[in-house]
Formats: structure tokens, sequence, C-alpha cells
């Protein structure tokens, strides 16, 4: 939307009421550098639709959030892509003050060319409805004004040909007091500007709304307000900066609107109620935009973030600065330098638009730019004269992982401040103090070489504990987080298969396929989801081994019978590196270990095979009812937009990638990657934890190596718990005896330990829970999430718990280090928090996801529980000490004691429990 003109402003009568069903929060962001996490928390959302991608527009839709398109009626910007198809005849004058043409919509081909040639298309790609604005610009031409009625006729017919042709859209129209009411009543909203704070966009000012216009404007609305009182009013104000936002959507809301408070550019995301709270950080690295996974700020850093409930941002440092606000969406700001190339015009940006309004922490190798040296210090940074005398001032710095630091300093260290928290300090021989690693009220600071020790072959141990900096550096508060690791009170294991060696044949009496061993020795032995995939090429008759196809089709029917198998793609020719098939240059042949993919006759890999084709091919190898729903990807894992996009239009979780596989005697938790990687708005999950293919040594051997993964579970769980315990594997683990026993071994391991086993799809929607949602708090204290997925759990700092009598969906929690773990049920989960323990029987843990939950008290009696679950193997519930329950309805259960119970079923629904 465009700002009209100051003294044509309109608003409704303060004492409006805003009426049950109404939405009640309405947003308009016509940028495109704000994260799709960050926009959740609008019923309605204004775009426009050149800034906005088709991603974009369908997660939004599935997330509960309506995107309407921006239309402008009576003008077209001559920037505007569409400005050419504008015949001379249409135009009837200029718009100065926006540099636009405005149009004769009397014309049948001016409303024609609105209706197909911005309309249909928005409404093709999914927008629900349309922002109908600039309906007054006529007036700004003698024949508007003289013709003020047809062109009002005009407007009208532009709407009944929108509606005759989406009856099931919204309309919002900006202003249009001056259209017949035959049009007010096929509209949804009307929308209106400045209220209290306007914009002169000819003045470029921000000012105060005088009180004339509004009685003007009231004037105006007397009409809508007595005939449409059922209709939303949306009110539009403008303010320079962020801060008061608040209060004027706060103003607005009390005097009956549906507020909206941006800027100028309507590129600053206006405030909600319940107000958003931020979770995302942007993350930048200095490393070509199309390598963000392979920077340390991804590989080393993000993880972390994660686990602090927070959400990684990755952009390239090497692009040109944001241009939109910061502190309406980040809650702070981390740069990791690698290169230490000078990043004078970024670090310029920062000192403007991040220090001082988000928490902002610098890492690696800093700049010798003045304006990168002046973010982490005002002095001057110099290099400390040897020798250098290393002194540790908190508890983790040199007892994390690593001990050696480093005993000499060729980079300029910033000196000691008493207004900074030093984690490291230097003396050097002249006496003077240097803090490589420090925080303090605006962030926080980690210089190489004092971040890692390293180890062989680029191994790296961290020198300090990396969870609690960040909590220092970054304040993230005492807000839930998200989780993806445990379930239920339980740490969550998933299993799954990539179809390579699936006709390789097992060293056993008979040589029968791999696929065959892995079928009677592991699928069948641990009666555990398992998301399993084959190679097409590898199976079909028409692929590279025609003569193992039989066997092969028939075994890989019998394996997705399995009444615990979920259907997975593992592409037609297994590339080996997925952009080539976007247009990024090719390795060099030798470079490569396997070639570019398998090598089927006359065939070069493109995405249209490997993923639908592929798709379609092992959909008719499953049964009818059992649908196929994760792709998983081949080689080096790091697909592009275009194939992320594929698997998201074919309603696909996409999930391997990353390169997690923490071991004492190589990384541990520096070899720890995040949870998955947004590109743009699409999102790739990467495995929990690497393949037995490098536990192998690329498959060389020792080929028992996989048993290896034990300690990696275990790192990944103390002290933090960073993953779910992730077993995977390819089907050529079947071939030979200590492969299947290495299988064995790590079945066991992670079955010894309480756990709740979920489907890789269903992994893979707690991660997209995060990156694809908005976490929103109300003015009683009230937390819910709004996006695509729904969390299962959350985490909150120790000494905090959940209050079970204000919060709905939540059954319980459990405390593991230095976290306290919450368990929601259903998709509409409130959560309260308390500083004291829940009074009255909860839920300690569960074996299978929550699906609903009540409680309450019986006056006199006991306490009644109910619940619903929808888990894989037979129900395990372990209620909280002190009560004891019993099974009062629904199910039959094994009681081992007072407060543990075991069921026959996986999935219980209406199970009703009485504590005492």
């Amino acid at each position: 939307m465009r700002v009209i003109r100051f003294l044509l402003l309109l608003c409704l009568c303060c004492c409006l009421p805003v009426f049950a069903g109404t939405p009640k929060n309405v947003g308009f962001y016509y940028g495109h550098e704000a994260p799709i996490g960050t926009l959740f928390a609008y019923d309605w959302l204004v775009l426009q639709a050149d800034q906005v991608s088709d991603a974009r527009i369908d997660l939004l839709n599935r997330g509960g959030t309506r995107p309407l398109a921006y239309v402008a009626v009576d003008e077209i910007h001559r920037s505007h892509p569409l400005a050419s198809r504008v015949e001379s005849a249409w135009e009837i004058g200029r718009n100065t003050a926006w540099n636009s043409v405005v149009l004769d919509i009397r014309l049948p081909a001016v409303r024609s060319f609105l209706l197909e040639q911005r309309v249909a298309p928005a409404m093709a790609r999914g927008f629900s409805g349309v922002f109908l604005d600039t309906l007054d610009s006529h007036l700004l031409t003698t024949t508007g004004q003289q013709k003020a009625a047809d062109f009002a006729t005009a407007q009208a017919e532009l709407i009944k040909d929108i509606r005759d042709r989406y009856p099931d859209a919204l309309i919002i129209i900006n202003r249009g007091f001056h259209l017949p009411e035959q049009a007010h009543e096929r509209v949804d909203a009307l929308a209106f500007e400045s209220w209290f704070e306007g914009y002169e966009p000819a003045a470029n000012k921000y000012r105060p709304v005088p009180t004339e216009h509004r009685e003007w404007l009231q004037l105006q609305l007397a009409h809508w307000r007595a005939t449409h009182p059922d209709k939303p009013l949306i009110a539009i104000d403008y303010t320079a900066a962020a801060e008061p936002a608040v209060g004027v959507a706060n103003r607005l809301r009390e005097a009956g609107f549906i507020p909206v408070v941006s800027n100028s550019n309507l590129d600053r995301l206006g405030p909600t109620q319940p107000e958003v709270v931020r979770r995302q950080v942007l993350v930048l690295h200095d490393l070509p935009r199309e390598q963000a996974d392979q920077s340390q700020a991804h590989s080393r850093l993000g993880i972390f973030l994660e686990y602090l409930g927070l959400i990684p941002v990755y952009r390239s440092a090497l692009e040109p600065a944001l241009q939109e606000p910061v502190s309406d969406r980040y809650q702070g700001v981390v740069v990791w330098w690698e290169a230490g190339v000078s990043g004078n015009r970024l670090c310029q940006w920062l000192g403007r638009e991040v220090k001082g309004r988000v928490p902002l922490v610098l890492m690696g190798l800093v700049p010798g730019s003045p304006a990168c040296q002046r973010l982490v210090s005002d002095q001057r940074l110099r290099i400390p004269q040897a020798p250098v005398e290393v002194q540790t001032n908190q508890a983790s710095v040199g007892t994390f992982e690593g001990s050696r630091m480093p005993n000499r300093v060729p980079l300029a260290m910033p000196s000691l401040s008493s207004a900074l928290n030093p984690w490291v300090t230097l003396v050097d021989s002249k006496g003077a103090g240097y803090s490589p690693v420090f925080t303090g009220p605006q962030g926080g600071v980690a210089l190489g070489p004092f971040l890692f020790e390293p180890g062989p072959d680029n191994t790296a141990y961290w020198l300090f504990d990396p969870v609690s900096f960040l909590v220092e550096a970054l304040q993230p508060g005492l807000h839930p987080g998200v989780d993806t690791t445990t379930e239920s009170g339980r740490r969550v294991m998933t299993a799954h298969i990539d179809g390579d060696g699936f006709v390789s044949r097992a060293r056993r009496p008979g040589a029968p396929q791999a696929a065959e061993v892995v079928l009677e020795d592991i699928l069948k032995e641990y009666r555990l989801p398992h998301t399993v995939s084959v190679i097409e090429a590898e199976i079909s008759p028409g692929g590279l081994f025609p003569a193992e196809s039989k066997e092969a089709m028939a075994t890989a029917r019998k394996i997705f019978r399995q009444p615990l198998v979920e259907v997975a793609s593992h592409t037609f020719s297994h590339p080996f590196f997925w952009r080539i098939m976007e247009g990024e240059a090719a390795p060099d042949e030798e470079d490569t270990d396997y070639g570019f993919s398998m090598d089927v006759p006359g065939y070069l890999p493109e995405l249209e095979r490997e993923i639908p084709g592929s798709v379609d091919f092992i959909q008719a190898l499953a049964p009818e009812q059992k649908d196929l729903k994760v792709f998983l990807w081949s080689g080096d894992a790091r697909p592009g937009r275009q194939a992320l996009k594929m698997t998201r239009e074919l309603g696909l979780f996409n999930v391997n990638g990353g390169n997690t596989q923490p071991l004492s005697y190589s990384s541990m938790l520096a070899a720890v990657w995040p949870d998955g990687r947004l590109v743009e708005d699409e999102f790739q999950v990467h495995a929990p934890v690497l393949n037995e293919n490098v536990y192998t040594n690329l498959w060389t051997g020792p080929f028992y190596g996989y048993r290896n993964v034990r300690e990696s579970f275990d790192l990944l769980n103390k002290p933090y718990r960073l993953k779910p315990s992730g077993i995977y594997y390819h089907f050529y683990s079947g071939v030979y005896p200590e492969s299947v026993k290495a299988l064995h071994e790590v079945y066991q391991h992670v079955l010894s330990e309480p756990n709740t086993p979920l489907y890789l799809s269903e992994y893979a929607a707690r991660v997209q829970s995060r990156y694809y949602s908005t976490l929103t708090l109300s003015a009683d204290r009230v937390y819910r999430w709004r996006g695509v997925h729904h969390p299962g759990t959350v985490t909150v700092p120790e000494g905090y718990f959940p209050d079970l009598e204000r919060s709905q969906g939540v059954a319980g929690f459990i405390r593991d280090g230095s976290k306290t773990y919450i368990h929601l049920a259903g998709s509409s989960a409130a959560l309260v928090l308390a500083k004291d323990p829940p009074e009255g029987p909860f839920l300690e843990s569960a074996n299978g996801p929550l699906t609903a939950w009540s409680r309450q008290r019986q006056e006199g009696g006991p306490w009644r529980i109910e619940l619903s679950t929808a888990g894989h193997v037979p129900l395990e519930l372990q209620f909280a000490p002190g009560f004891a329950c019993r099974v009062a309805s629904g199910h039959q259960a094994k009681q081992a004691d007072r407060r543990w119970f075991r069921f026959s079923a996986s999935q219980v629904s209406g199970l009703v429990m009485e504590c005492r």
C-alpha cells in the first residue's frame, strides 16, 4: 500500500467494537528481508506480489496466515514490471509524489488489465485475496474530479468481477467511502490510514494527525459504520521509530480498530496482540552465499543457537547490507569472520543499525578496518607483546573440551575494560592487559585463536562453553524454546535407511540380497518406526541391475508392507552433487570419489527425474493406503532452492545432509551441525547424526565401525542434549556379519535408555516447527505458537515450571541438565510459566506423542486426567512421584508401581486416569 495525501485521511468512531470472528492481527509488509518465521503472528498479511516467493505464500497459508496481494487500482508505478503493458490511451494523469501513472478505470480494457494481469496471477499463486489501494487517485486529475461518480461505478464493477470469479477471496479496500453500497457489500474489510500518527510523502515527514482530520474521517465512515458493523476496520498509522509503535497500536485497538503501525515503506513489522517474542538471530558469515552451510557460523555455532531456542538465519557478509529494520525481527546479530577480509561497509552498517539496538556478537578473525575494530572496542586494538600470560576468568575456559590455550597471539586484541566481563585475560610482557573473549551489555566478542584448540585433520575442540557464552552475549531471556530432541519427556529416537546397496549380496549362506538381511535381522527384530528408501535405478527392471530387479522389487514391497515402515525415496540415480542440476559448476571428475551419479546409460541427472520421477516409481511399490512421505538426499546432500521447492510442492519432508559426527578422538561438539538450514524460504532438515559410511572410512573398513556412533549419541546427550538418537545407515550394512552385528549393538544401546521412537517425518515436522513458527506472549503471560507445525516439546531454563492450572494442553515436565522439558499435547497448547513446581499430578514421561491432555480436581475426590497419544510402540506412562494413580476407564494396563503403566496398545484415545 501507498500512503494517501495527508489531508485525505480517514477513520472510524473510537467506540466501534471488535466483533467475534474478526482477525485479531493484520499485517502490511512490503519488504522481502524478514524471515518467514516472523510473519505467522498475523491472521491476514498484505504483501507485494513481486516481493514474495511462492514458497512464502504456500507456507503462510499452511500456517494459518492468509496472504493478500497488494493491487493498486487507479494507478501504476513507472517501475512496476507491468508498466510497459499500459497503453497511452489508458493514462489520464500523473501522481508525481509516487512517480506513478493514473489510469482511467472507466475503460473496460483497464479493468480487464487489473483483473487478468494483477488479480488473477496473484490468486493463481496462492494468495487468499487482494488489498485494493489507490481508489481515490483519479481525484488527482481534472477528469477524475469531474466524473467522480463514473469512476466509483467502474471501481465497483471491478470489485464485482473479482468477487464473481473468486467467491472465497478476501477483499480489503483502502478508503473507498465513495463506492456504492453494492461494492461495500462485496468486500470483507475496510482499511484507512493515519488515525493518530501519519506520514506526508511529499514532505517526507512523520507527524501527529490533527483532530479536525479525524473528525472529517469519522464523518466519511458514518455509512460504513451504520451498515457494516460486522466487518473489520483496519487502522494504519506510521511512526519513524519502532519504539512508539506498540503504544500507538494499543491506542488504536482501544479505539476499536485492528491496528497496523509501521514505517512509511511498510517494511517494518507492526506490533501484534499478543506480542511476538523475537527468536530469530541474524548470523553473518564471510563465505559466498551458496557456501553458507560450509561456514563455521553454520556448522559450528548454529546448533547452540537452536539449543537456546533461537532460530539462526544465515546471510553472507559479502552481500549488500540489509535495507530493512533489524530490531523488529531479530533477537540479536552474530558475525563470524573466517577470512577476516575487510568489512568496512558491513561494520559501518552494524554500528549504525545493530549495535545498541539488539545484542551483537563478533567471532573469529575481525577485519582490520577501523569500523570493524570500533565494534570490538572503543580503544585501538593492539598485538600483545610476547611472551603472553593467559589467565582464565570463567570456569569453562580451558576445561569444556579443549585445554591448550594459545601461547602466542599474532593478532590484534582489545584492551581490558572494567565495563566488560572478560572470559580470557592476556597479560603481555609490558604488563598490558587484553581480553580476546568477553561479554558485555551490548553483546560479546570471541576472537581467534581463542575459540578452539586445533587438532589433526581440521578437528577442533571448544576452549569454552559456547552455550554459556551465548546466553550472556545474546541475552535470550527465559522464554520457552522449541525442542527437537525430546518428546513427552524422553529422548527422541529415529531410524532411517538410505537405499544404497539394496541388491548387494550378503556374506552368509545363500548370499541373499543385503535388503533381505536388513528386513529379517533388523526391521522384523526391532519393532520400531523406520523410514526406508530405495534408489529407483538400483532396483528397477530398466536400471543398472536388471538380473537382480525381480528379487529386489519383491523385497522392497515386503519392506514397505511392514506396519512400522515409512516409505521414502532416495532418488532415481543417486546424484552426488545436487547443485550441478541447478547450474553450479561441476567439480573435476578426478576430485570426486564416485563420479557424479550412478552410471545409468544415456542419462544425465536432472531434478524432474530424480525427485518427482523417483517418487512416482517408489510410491507404486508401497501398499495403496501408505503414502510416500520423505525424500532422502543423496551424495553431498546439499540441494539448491529448486530441488527443495520440488519436495515442498510434492508435500514431502526432505532430510539428510549435515555433518554431525562428534567423537572423543575427533571433533566433539564442534562437529555438531544444526538441525537444518533455510534456503530463502525453503528448508532442508539435516540428518540427526551421520551414517555408517563415515564411521567405516567410506565403507573401506572396519565394517564394524558404526558401533562408534554410540559414543556420538552419548556426546550429543551430555552436557547438553543437542540431538535425538538418530540411527542412520544404508542397506549395504546387511552385507558383512560384522556390520550387521554393529547395527544390533547400536539399536541395543539406544533402547537401553528411555526413548520416544518417531518416524523421520515426525522428527522433520518438529524441526520445521522451530523455523516455520512464531512465538507469542499475551499480556497475561500466556505463550502460544503459530505456524506450519506445532512443537511437541519446549524447554525453559532450570528453575522454571509450567503452571498447569493456567496452561492448556500442557501435560507435565521433566528436568534434565540445565533445562526443563515441557510436554505439549495437541496443536493448540498454551503455556504459562511459574517459579514453583505445579500442584497435583502430572506426566513425567511417556514413549509416544501426546495428542490431548486435560486435568481437573474432583471435589472431595481424586484428580481426573484424560489423555490421548499417537505413539508407535506399546505405550508407557510415568507420572510424577507423590501420587498414586490408576486407570479409571478406556484401557487395561500393566502397573509396575503407583505411577508407572504399560499398555498393549501403542495409541490410546480418551484414556482416563485417576490420581490421589
